[in-house]
């Protein structure tokens, strides 16, 4: 298979691609700004806003190879043999970048060392991103039997799961250890107001999600914890203060099904 070398200075490199995207990312806000203004569902604004991304990168990126943000600053996606990258590129591209993202944004750190200026979804696609006018110097043959690596876009997924449930699971763990998460199930196992609403026995969510931050003697923390029981499901908000070295309730309620928080402090005593 063929692949173009370009004179480096062709190549868009990292700060050029970031101001690009970042073009992008002001003109999705925009739109998803004003898709928000409808009258629609919650989820089927989220959908939308989705598929609006997705026809905006894909659509854009297949057909011309350039985002508004990319023609701005005068930069497109070519596959590395030079021609126009086709959509399946381009999905493969979008779907990768996503990995490049989540490792603490190393694949598009990569950009500023790579010497065609590639990120990790540039490589996995079999794409370069190049400026107008690239000025093309010689084309090498390259023992590739396709342009996408799919082995690679594999291995990179796969290694992207498990430093997400590492990270995720570390952390999940870290919290619920934490003496003021402890002291929010014993606290929602005793109330009389909980046991009301969802029956029992009270079994609690596996995801929680919480902020807790301790200094030497003072701290704050809050949890957001589905309950359920044999009556039904409910999701409970904790708020803790540190006081002298002890952790203590100082706001108790739930968040209904549209978001809204309905304060239950002092109401269970």
């Amino acid at each position: 298979m063929e692949c173009v070398i370009y004179n480096r200075l062709s190549y868009g490199g990292y700060w050029r691609r970031t101001f690009a995207n970042f073009v992008d990312g002001i003109l999705l806000g925009i739109a998803f700004n004003i898709l928000s203004k409808a009258p629609l569902d919650s989820m089927l604004l989220g959908l939308l806003e989705i598929v609006v991304f997705l026809a905006y990168m894909i659509g854009f990126k297949s057909s011309t190879g350039a985002t508004p943000g990319y023609s701005l600053l005068r930069i497109k996606i070519v596959a590395i043999n030079g021609a126009q990258a086709t959509v399946k590129q381009i999905v493969i591209r979008l779907i990768s970048s996503l990995f490049s993202t989540l490792v603490f944004g190393l694949g598009f750190i990569w950009i500023a060392f790579d010497k065609d200026k590639q990120s990790w979804h540039d490589k996995i696609a079999g794409t370069y991103v190049i400026r107008s006018g690239a000025e093309h110097i010689r084309t090498m043959e390259i023992p590739q039997p396709s342009l996408i690596r799919t082995k690679v876009f594999a291995f990179v997924a796969f290694a992207t799961c498990l430093i997400l449930i590492g990270f995720f699971g570390g952390t999940m763990h870290m919290m619920k250890s934490s003496d003021a998460y402890k002291l929010s199930e014993e606290y929602i196992k005793e109330n009389p107001l909980i046991r009301e609403m969802v029956g029992t026995p009270i079994k609690f969510g596996l995801f929680p999600t919480g902020n807790i931050q301790v200094s030497a003697e003072s701290g704050e923390a809050i949890f957001q914890i589905n309950v359920s029981g044999d009556k039904g499901k409910i999701t409970v908000v904790t708020m803790f203060e540190k006081k002298d070295g002890q952790w203590v309730i100082t706001k108790f309620g739930r968040i209904d099904e549209n978001g809204n928080y309905f304060d239950f402090t002092g109401l269970s005593n």
